[in-house]
């Protein structure tokens, strides 16, 4: 999985920028999680633990910058403490063989993360290797209405 975050305003230490663990996206492990205990740090998400964050760096960015992450590496967003917004746009791209999930396992051991895996897939290019596994609508999905080919032909005559 690749993601990309962009910067739509400056994102700094004070406004609340993404802090990432260099190096931790080469184990290809996926830490288990945790409710964290702290709302004054963070917002409601769990956490993943089980590794040291004392090389934790924070990756300000000016606006209209993107940072590329690897799906594994670990990084997290710390509380703003200023009045200064920091808005993004983030998105995900991957392949269909992605092990990444998206929800949380159902038991904190259960060693079947990735069979949790609750993403909508649109293969692109080829087959879904996971099409066994079933679809779901998800009814907060956003419509994506089909072009109307008669207009648009007029338009670009």
């Amino acid at each position: 999985m690749l993601g990309a975050w962009i910067a739509i305003d400056d994102a700094t230490v004070e406004n609340g920028c993404l802090w990432v663990l260099p190096g931790s996206h080469r184990s290809g492990y996926l830490f288990p999680l945790r409710d964290h205990g702290r709302p004054e740090e963070f917002d409601a998400a769990q956490e993943s633990y089980g590794f040291d964050d004392s090389e934790e760096v924070a990756v300000e960015l000016e606006a209209g910058s993107v940072l590329f992450l690897n799906g594994y590496l670990l990084h997290r967003s710390k509380r703003s403490r200023s009045e200064v917004y920091r808005r993004t746009l983030v998105t995900h791209c991957m392949n269909a063989w992605s092990l990444l999930p998206w929800k949380p396992r159902a038991k904190p051991d259960d060693p079947n993360f990735a069979e949790l895996d609750r993403r909508n897939v649109v293969p692109v290019v080829g087959d879904d290797p996971y099409a066994w596994k079933g679809y779901e609508r998800n009814p907060a999905d956003t419509y994506v209405r089909q072009r109307d080919r008669r207009r648009y032909d007029t338009a670009t005559r």
